[in-house]
């Protein structure tokens, strides 16, 4: 009776990723973007493995590798140049099944996403397509859009969500506020394509200069391409188009003109934003219109992605009738506060870099250096990620919360996949060792339809009624979860891991408690 399941407000990263996680789910789905293409310049340059693993799920990781390399370390140098702080990737073996974090080339990223919506039949997508107006009638919601034509159509759906972006028209409307951070800094953006012979002039790693003078940043993107972000003092344009004649001797340093080719030069005000609510009855908001985060730890687009993850298992299950409304609510509970301390962690490195005061700087550079017995030792980057928190996670267990591994398995003899390929993104036991049938039949009629059984195995075993039987190629699973003093874990849709227990009993008792929370009866 609808045109649509979902109504999609927006193709960003998030509204694109969103659409497309909801289509291959069987959700019909109408997508609207304004513009008449995806915007041709790039502003993420960073992403991590929750990314990958999403890219994965669409069915495009191999697609968007092409785009995309290796992030290499940051280093952090204080007043007189020396190191003060350094951040790397973990190393291997990838506990996502992919490396931690990448540099990408963002209209090459999002062109792929975009491809891989106009393989899915259940993706409807417009562009050249503005939102005029949109509500809520009874049991739906309604879009009124002015379409490529220049008609304004009426397209209704049970749902909607609003990707529309940080000056959110739909947040606007619903009066819903954004939360001040505390971090509001203007800088200034600079992509360039660096010709192969000066690629050795510049730094070969990513550098934060920690310089009051004029705190800076130097990127290593993929390719040839490189980005600076200079921050800017009162006085220097604040121009989206950044007059040349200022620009070139921000970079002396760096580069003249004429020896690298300019793709951007764009001035932004770094905020710290998050949205009061992510959810206004059948309106829900994700990426830009629900938060802002400055730039420093790469993680502003990949909160959108994150957003979208959690929202296309959710929205699945209550519109097929297996879940009630109610579990819309644990987004925004779930989201929110995961979203403003990465923000966080993000704005407490920013602080360290944007310091302007030359005592404070010296005094910062001191602290780091003794907080480090006077040896930089790495910080990784994963680590300053938190947990998922709120019912949906068994927080009295160990490990809930944090994301459940994906290692490179042989499953009955095939070739080696990542673990993902096998399951789907469905509701997962995992057990670290063989299991008694009685066990694995119990555990098996306790799991939500669709679940999936999977047992860490040492040999290629047949394995009774429809458990997955694999052995890991580089041990992730049996490792994690020793560590964690645990046997068995039970894991979301999403990959969040709900809870972990020592035995069979207690994932009985996990699955029991996750199958209540999914009910469709509140």
């Amino acid at each position: 009776m609808f045109d649509a399941d979902v109504i999609v407000a927006g193709l960003g990263p998030t509204g694109a990723v969103l659409a497309g996680l909801l289509a291959q789910r069987g959700l019909r789905v109408a997508a609207f973007d304004k513009l008449p293409d995806l915007f041709p310049l790039p502003r993420a340059i960073g992403f991590d493995h929750e990314v990958m693993r999403v890219m994965q799920e669409l069915r495009i990781a191999d697609r968007v590798c092409r785009h995309s390399a290796p992030y290499r370390p940051s280093e952090y140098l204080g007043v007189e140049g020396p190191l003060i702080k350094r951040l790397d990737s973990a190393p291997a073996p990838h506990r996502l099944g992919w490396a931690p974090n990448h540099v990408f080339d963002q209209p090459a990223f999002e062109r792929e996403i975009r491809q891989r919506l106009t393989e899915l039949e259940l993706a409807q997508v417009h562009y050249s397509a503005e939102i005029q107006d949109s509500g809520e009638g009874d049991g739906h919601v309604w879009a009124d859009v002015r379409l490529a034509g220049g008609d304004v159509t009426r397209f209704t759906a049970k749902y909607l969500v609003a990707c529309d972006g940080g000056a959110s028209p739909i947040r606007k409307k619903l009066g819903i506020k954004l939360e001040d951070l505390g971090f509001d800094e203007p800088w200034l953006v600079v992509d360039a394509i660096v010709p192969d012979a000066k690629l050795a002039d510049l730094p070969q790693t990513q550098v934060q200069y920690c310089e009051p003078e004029r705190p800076c940043t130097f990127v290593v993107g993929p390719g040839n391409h490189r980005r600076w972000e200079v921050m800017l003092l009162p006085g220097d344009s604040l121009s989206a188009n950044f007059p040349d004649e200022e620009l070139w001797p921000l970079l002396a340093r760096w580069v003249k003109p004429g020896e690298v080719k300019l793709w951007r030069a764009a001035a932004y005000r770094f905020h710290g934003l998050v949205a009061e609510r992510w959810r206004s009855g059948r309106v829900l908001l994700a990426g830009d219109s629900a938060h802002m985060t400055p730039p420093f730890m790469a993680q502003g687009m990949v909160q959108g992605i994150r957003d979208a993850q959690n929202l296309a298992w959710k929205l699945r299950r209550v519109i097929k009738g297996e879940s009630s409304d109610a579990l819309l609510d644990t987004y925004g509970k779930e989201r929110r506060p995961h979203v403003r301390a990465t923000t966080a962690a993000s704005i407490a490195l920013g602080r360290v870099i944007c310091e302007r005061d030359p005592q404070r700087a010296r005094e910062r550079d001191a602290r780091l250096l003794e907080e480090h017995g006077g040896s930089i030792r790495t910080t990784i980057r994963q680590n300053m990620i938190p947990d998922l928190t709120g019912d949906l996670v068994a927080e009295d267990t160990s490990g809930a919360g944090t994301l459940f591994p994906q290692p490179l398995i042989r499953a009955r003899g095939a070739e080696p996949v990542l673990l993902d390929e096998v399951t789907g993104p469905c509701v997962r036991v995992a057990c670290a060792g063989p299991l008694a049938p009685e066990d694995a039949a119990a555990l098996m009629a306790a799991l939500p339809a669709g679940g999936r059984l999977i047992v860490l195995e040492d040999d290629d075993a047949d394995p009774p009624g429809e458990v997955v039987a694999v052995r890991e190629e580089g041990p992730v699973i049996g490792p994690w979860l020793a560590q964690l003093g645990a046997m068995i874990a039970v894991v979301r849709p999403d990959h969040y891991v709900f809870g972990t227990a020592g035995d069979v009993q207690g994932a009985l008792r996990l699955l029991a408690r996750l199958r209540e929370r999914l009910a469709p009866t509140p």
